[in-house]
């Protein structure tokens, strides 16, 4: 099982790594070579938007990872990050995330963004997500309201 805590400054670091761990791969898929400048002055600019909406998902009492999200209108959830370190990824913790978001949002749309090669996808889809819409990088999927 899991748990959520706020966001606090002491986990910067926290965050900024497990995006890297999380994301560096596809970054470099799509993007190119990870670098660290750039990507420093992209979290910067996330903090800035998403800092009160970030939680760190805590597994037996240590972090495990992070989420974000928000309520855009009466009708629409929009689902961030669900980011897992690797050692608790496999053993379920991300379904129950995502089934919480769904139990959280009942009545909304719930949307979101994946890196195409990102396995999540599967896991998406598996929960009623459906891809309505693609970048070069990215499905932009949602889950209707039931």
């Amino acid at each position: 099982m899991f748990e959520f805590r706020p966001y606090k400054e002491t986990d910067y670091d926290f965050v900024y790594d497990a995006k890297k761990i999380g994301y560096k791969t596809y970054v470099e898929e799509y993007y190119g070579p990870w670098n660290d400048e750039q990507q420093h002055e992209m979290f910067e600019s996330f903090l800035k938007e998403r800092k009160d909406k970030i939680q760190i998902i805590v597994v037996g009492g240590n972090a495990a990872g992070f989420i974000d999200g928000g309520t855009i209108d009466d009708e629409t959830y929009e689902q961030g990050n669900i980011c897992l370190l690797p050692e608790f990824r496999g053993k379920g913790i991300g379904s129950q995330i995502l089934q919480w978001v769904i139990d959280e949002n009942k009545g909304k749309n719930i949307k979101l963004r994946v890196f195409k090669s990102n396995p999540a996808v599967r896991l998406y889809q598996r929960f009623g997500f459906e891809i309505v819409d693609e970048t070069k990088s990215h499905y932009n999927m949602v889950r209707k309201a039931k």
